[in-house]
């Protein structure tokens, strides 16, 4: 899913997933280009975030999109923490993995918990802090 900086929330799929990864390894996987903007956060996850037997996956995927607009301001620790304590039971039926990614906007100051700050080319430079 990815949190827009607007607070809307789009859910990256596909009409036909792929097989499962590992279950055929001759089998062809799709690729797809979403261009992101800065000051979006991007959430992966696996299935054991959003499915449980108890609820659809479309109750799943609803729950996920509705906590990460209402709690997508947070840090990503704590967006990340507060989503598996929201969706996953205490006993979880499954495997739960997932990972944030906020692309800091350019044209402000680099957050403090920011990687090393290498700067893929092509990319313009951050602007010089003023004093």
């Amino acid at each position: 899913m990815v949190l827009h900086a607007d607070g809307r929330v789009d859910l990256l799929e596909v009409d036909a997933p792929d097989l499962l990864l590992g279950y055929d390894p001759a089998s062809r996987r799709q690729e797809a280009v979403v261009v992101v903007e800065r000051g979006a956060t991007v959430l992966l996850y696996t299935d054991g975030l959003v499915e449980q037997r108890a609820q659809s996956l479309d109750t799943g995927l609803g729950r996920l999109r509705a906590l990460l607009s209402e709690l997508g301001s947070r840090p990503l620790p704590e967006l990340c923490d507060a989503l598996l304590e929201q969706l996953v039971p205490s006993r979880p039926e499954d495997d739960v993995a997932l990972v944030a990614v906020r692309l800091h906007p350019q044209d402000g100051p680099r957050p403090a918990g920011a990687a090393p700050a290498l700067v893929p080319p092509g990319v313009p430079p951050e602007p010089a802090a003023t004093p």
